[in-house]
């Protein structure tokens, strides 16, 4: 008998919680473990003068397990307390306490939401905030009320020793009034039987926490009493309205009907939090099997023995029709270790089989029982009185988690300086390559089955997006890859109670977003395109592992970058039946449609809008096609929102769509867009551009054309060093330039500063300064100055870096790999033959552009690159035949010299440099 006895307490003991400090005692033991107090007394004492139990000497007098409170919470100094607050002030410091709500299983997943209120309604000054729970029977709501009762104390809101008080009311359903009476007391005389004046519930929780279960047993006139009592704190007693009583209490209460049609309105307006829960089967899949798990970690504790369970019982706990009660799923557990038990007590290990569960509810759920669970679940195995489970991982999640600690390890000596964020990207990079690698060979027991295929049929489909919308190319091993790794992962956020993830989380996503801020941008996109097709979360951990992924491609978007341009129009289906059309003749996933309710305000399109612009790269603008005129007030709100150029056309029709996508299609601008349409269709627009602070910019350019721009720029950022942070650097095509000046997209999007190149587009109040001028240090003081006054830099080292690297020598050096002094002799002799054969004495500017531009030709012809194509190259070579040929005569110590061959489109080039 003191085997059971002290078995039931050790059990007991493991699962403390400060709102069951009154089962530690003789009386409640007794009754638990059927046997007489006095005989459970005599045994306890005993126990405990051999050091086996811990005695409280509360009244009544408690005991706890030693060696089950040891392992569950810390080793004690002595057997015998005063009280269970002195034994836990005994408890050594922790750096950061466990959260009781978020040991919740749900509470980072579907729970998480409403974990978060009721935290809120918790910390609330003054009191709190009263919580209801709503939910079926079995869902969790007394477990969660105990939960919040434990946060409470664990954020000292309530004191160590403050009650926790819970009653069902479900038992007054014949007798309403008697329940008020239960919880406000009643005064001596108050109805038949009423002989003493009796305290209520409301008493015995002053200080600390009421639950009242399935509430709605509640009368109206003792709902009235007691949301009266919520407002002013104070109540009566039944039968004596004369004597005011007041109490401290938070409140939670629980039902599981509906309240609109149970409580009077009075009593729900003073309920600001209520909390609905979902049944089992309501739940993500992953958080049933979480559930299930801890079901059978109990019982493993309980019966002292290894548990085997089979995957087709976890498959049908998982998915069979069984009321979505979660109580029901657990005695379920618990009768079928039970009788797996009774049969196989003589095993150190224990098989648990379908036949285990009773034959009633293996036949009540067909035909509706699934049993086509997304995982294929094996066998799982249950280990005792041990917290870590590792039977439950398998190694493939083992491999992600050390990913993440690695990750995160390695993300903190950035901060120390021992990593630089350059190696913290290439490790991390590699590290996911090798976990990818061995992903596609990794295959699943039920790779050909629901999920798996579930999965990548889903992936494709993501990948089909991104194709359509942003030119992102798909092939087998990347489905393969991402589908293991969500296969692997259970669509789990299993970093939830990781404490260096939860720290440096968003400082590690803010970093991401700086240094490889295309890939999360593409990460972010995919998933989202990925979660609404599979229904599931998008996890932050989700987002970095598959930015890792991306950034190891070297990804070019071919799409990315166009003008993008969406259709809002009121009907059920207007605008996306226009915009397929659209789409469809265009033959390109131009237009994204919205289509919008005849009640929608201004304001739920602007949000429309915005969504769009915060998904989608928007750089070179966006055109908003709308169906009414009174919409056209969008443009204002937006306009101090936007960081690019917005159109916005009031009415539309699929000829104005077509053209609107061919000047797309045909990478015109959205100024030209803007100026074209009105030539094709009688329309108002607006036309509007960022009155945020634009980013200050530099433009460079180039005559030739962006190739030596781009160069042009690469120098120019070396020069300013650290300055490029602040300063955009922006190569553009000299043509657009010259002939749009303003009306080119970087000076909607910029600050623009200067202009830096090899020819002046002629802009009006922009400084130019032409590379010759740089080069004979002309004009560098002034760019200096520029910088200067903009930035806090130290003038003198930038003028420094300018003078050495805009060298004639130095330019070469940077523009091409060759040998600079070589290509300066050989293209110096060739510009002076072509003076001596053309008669002409080139300015310091042009032989200066010549310089460059032969030297960077030569390499370019080297690597087999070729320049944009000319369409009139043949009419141009006839009426500059004779000075191409002059030119190309001068140019042959080139060819022969680099065993070269200068194609006329070179030789025109050289030409107009010569002739412009």
């Amino acid at each position: 008998m003191r085997e059971t006895i002290e078995n039931y307490l050790y059990d007991l003991t493991k699962k403390y919680s400060q709102a069951d400090k009154t089962k530690f005692s003789a009386s409640s033991i007794s009754e638990q473990v059927g046997l007489n107090r006095s005989t459970v007394s005599s045994y306890l004492n005993e126990a405990f003068r051999q050091q086996t139990l811990l005695k409280i000497k509360t009244y009544p007098v408690s005991f706890l397990h030693k060696k089950a409170f040891t392992e569950t919470f810390f080793e004690t100094q002595y057997l015998e307390y005063n009280s269970f607050e002195e034994l836990f002030a005994e408890a050594p410091s922790r750096t950061k306490e466990k959260d009781p709500l978020e040991t919740v299983i749900g509470a980072f997943g579907s729970l998480k939401e409403k974990i978060n209120q009721i935290k809120t309604a918790a910390m609330y000054p003054n009191g709190g905030l009263p919580v209801m729970l709503l939910g079926a029977s079995g869902s969790g709501k007394t477990f969660l009320a105990e939960k919040i009762y434990e946060y409470m104390v664990e954020k000292q809101i309530i004191d160590f020793s403050a009650p926790y008080v819970a009653h069902n009311c479900a038992q007054y359903f014949n007798n309403p009034e008697l329940l008020s009476s239960v919880l406000f007391g009643y005064a001596k005389g108050a109805f038949t039987g009423a002989d003493t004046n009796k305290e209520g519930l409301l008493d015995a929780a002053d200080g600390g926490v009421l639950f009242l279960d399935e509430v709605h047993r509640l009368s109206e006139e003792g709902q009235e009493k007691l949301f009266t009592f919520m407002d002013t704190g104070e109540y009566s007693p039944i039968g004596n309205d004369s004597i005011k009583k007041k109490a401290n209490i938070h409140l939670i209460f629980a039902t599981t009907e509906n309240i609109e049609s149970t409580f009077l309105p009075t009593f729900l307006r003073r309920l600001p939090v209520v909390v609905s829960l979902p049944n089992f089967y309501e739940r993500p899949q992953p958080e049933r099997l979480q559930l299930i798990d801890q079901f059978f970690i109990q019982e493993s504790n309980i019966l002292q023995k290894e548990l085997s369970v089979s995957s087709k019982v976890i498959h049908f706990l998982i998915d069979a029709d069984l009321e979505g009660n979660v109580g029901k799923v657990k005695n379920l557990i618990k009768f079928a270790c039970g009788n797996a038990y009774a049969k196989q007590d003589d095993n150190q290990k224990i098989n648990i089989k379908l036949l285990d569960i009773p034959v009633e509810n293996l036949l009540q759920p067909y035909p509706t029982v699934k049993m086509d669970s997304q995982y294929n679940i094996n066998e799982r195995v249950y280990l005792p009185n041990t917290e870590i489970q590792p039977n439950l991982e398998t190694s493939e999640r083992k491999k992600l988690k050390t990913f993440f600690t690695r990750l995160l390890e390695d993300y903190k000596k950035i901060e120390s300086g021992s990593l630089s964020p350059t190696q913290f990207i290439s490790f991390a990079t590699e590290n996911v390559i090798l976990l990818m690698d061995e992903f596609i060979f990794f295959t699943p027991e039920d790779r050909e089955t629901s999920f798996f295929s579930f999965i990548t049929y889903n992936i494709r489909s993501a990948f089909q997006f991104m194709n359509e919308n942003y030119g992102f190319d798909q092939d087998g091993n990347k489905t393969l890859s991402i589908a293991n790794y969500l296969y692997v992962k259970e669509s789990q956020d299993f970093l939830f109670d990781n404490a260096d993830w939860a720290n440096l989380k968003n400082s590690l996503l803010q970093f991401l977003e700086e240094q490889m801020k295309d890939e999360v941008w593409l990460a972010r996109r995919f998933l989202n395109s990925l979660s609404l097709h599979m229904d599931n979360e998008v996890l932050d951990e989700d987002i970095v592992f598959i930015a890792f992924y991306l950034h190891s491609m070297n990804l070019a978007l071919t799409n990315s970058n166009n003008i993008k341009a969406i259709v809002l129009a009121h009907g059920y289906s207007t605008a996306s039946s226009m915009a397929n059309v659209a789409n469809r003749m265009l033959q390109k996933n131009i237009f994204q449609a919205y289509d919008m309710p005849l009640g929608i305000t201004v304001n739920e399109v602007e949000k429309k809008v915005l969504q769009y612009i915060e998904n989608y790269q928007v750089e070179r603008g966006l055109i908003v096609l709308i169906d009414m005129g009174s919409l056209n007030i969008i443009t204002e709100k937006l306009m101090t929102k936007i960081q690019s150029p917005l159109l916005v056309i009031d009415s539309f029709n699929t000829p104005l769509l077509l053209e609107v996508g061919n000047l797309i299609n045909n990478s015109q601008t959205i100024f030209e867009i803007s100026e074209q349409i009105n030539d094709f269709l009688p329309i108002r627009k607006q036309l509007a551009t960022p009155k945020t602070d634009k980013k200050k910019a530099v433009i460079t350019c180039c005559y030739t054309g962006m190739g030596s721009a781009v160069q042009i720029k690469e120098i120019l950022q070396k020069s300013l060093g650290e300055t490029e942070e602040t300063v955009t650097v922006l190569p553009y095509d000299y043509q657009k330039l010259k002939e749009n000046k303003r009306r080119e997209l970087p000076f909607q999007m910029y600050n623009v500063l200067a202009i830096v190149g090899t020819e002046n587009p002629e802009i009006d109040n922009v400084p130019y300064f032409g590379l010759d001028k740089l080069v004979n240090g002309e004009l560098i003081d002034d760019f200096v100055q520029i910088m200067v006054q903009k930035f806090a830099i130290d003038g003198e080292a930038l003028k420094q870096e300018l003078i050495f690297n805009f060298s004639l020598k130095k330019m070469v050096e940077n523009l091409t790999i060759l040998d600079a002094d070589r290509v300066l002799n050989l293209v110096s002799a060739s510009i002076g033959e072509m003076q001596r054969v053309l008669e002409i004495t080139f300015d310091a500017n042009k032989k200066y552009l010549l310089f460059l531009h032969i030297s960077c030709m030569i390499e370019r012809i080297l690597r087999k690159e070729e320049v944009d194509k000319q369409e009139d190259i043949q009419s141009y070579i006839k009426s500059n035949r004779l000075a191409m040929e002059k030119i190309h005569r001068c140019l042959q110590n080139i060819e022969e010299k680099y065993t070269i061959k200068i194609s006329d489109l070179e030789l025109r080039l050289i030409n107009d440099i010569i002739f412009n």
